[in-house]
């Protein structure tokens, strides 16, 4: 999930950095036919950041917890949410701390909702156009994808991954091996796309390649990502999402 969006002044940096290769550079990607393209969702395809602080915020008021400062929330991964819910309520107490968030997460979408990243929607087309595989792999509920699918038209994928269809969260590659296999495609036929080094050593250990969504990430987030990234494997960073092109 990405913290904030991209600041003034970001289009300027150089985008290759030390762990980047270059994406004119593709022999690795061409040694098979790339058919499927799965994405992380938050901090990826769409800006939630805002959105679910304040949904969480609320959430943990209504029950009587006391306030947590954002960047709290931040560390705990914010993405899944009954996850997250289990470090402030009793397990017994999710479920109904869930409802009540997701009944937050409605009424503040329209007004918190960040919107979907500039180039999301035509990167989309393009792969549905030329009959690669979409697919998500997320840690969302599917609840709160559900009331995002009606406020955003990001179009239908060919697999939905939520965190209910896991028994262990991202950063385990369980996610991306069942979206594979409900699409029969093999980790050399597929690229994940994500922000975060959770989804990097997701990919890394499924055996995925993967693009790194810089487009959603100031810069000092951006070398954060390289330094964690240094001890867990190789990417590609992108400013923008039509560079995923360059790698099918």
């Amino acid at each position: 999930m990405a913290d904030a969006g991209r600041r003034p002044g970001d289009s300027d940096r150089p985008l290759y950095g030390p762990r980047h290769r270059n994406p004119d550079d593709q022999a690795e990607f061409e040694r098979e036919m790339i058919h499927c393209v799965l994405f992380d969702l938050d901090g990826t395809l769409i800006d939630t950041w805002n959105l679910y602080v304040r949904a969480m915020e609320r959430t943990l008021e209504e029950i009587g917890h006391e306030e947590i400062p954002a960047d709290r929330l931040a560390t705990l991964r914010l993405n899944s949410e009954p996850r997250l819910l289990g470090y402030f309520v009793p397990q017994d107490e999710v479920s109904s701390a869930h409802q009540r968030f997701l009944a937050n997460y409605h009424t503040l979408h329209e007004t918190c909702f960040g919107g979907v990243y500039p180039g999301v929607l035509t990167l989309l087309t393009s792969l549905r156009s030329r009959k690669i595989k979409t697919g998500i792999v997320t840690g969302k509920s599917r609840g709160a994808w559900e009331i995002t699918r009606q406020h955003v038209r990001l179009g239908e994928f060919d697999t939905l991954v939520c965190d209910e269809d896991v028994s262990t969260p991202k950063p385990d590659c369980e996610g991306l091996v069942k979206a594979m296999k409900n699409l029969d495609v093999s980790p050399s036929e597929s690229i994940y796309v994500g922000d975060s080094k959770d989804d990097l050593e997701a990919a890394t250990t499924a055996g995925i390649k993967f693009l790194a969504a810089e487009w959603s990430k100031t810069d000092s987030e951006n070398s954060e990502f390289e330094q964690a990234a240094a001890k867990i494997g190789p990417y590609n960073g992108l400013g923008d999402p039509g560079e995923v092109e360059r790698f099918l």
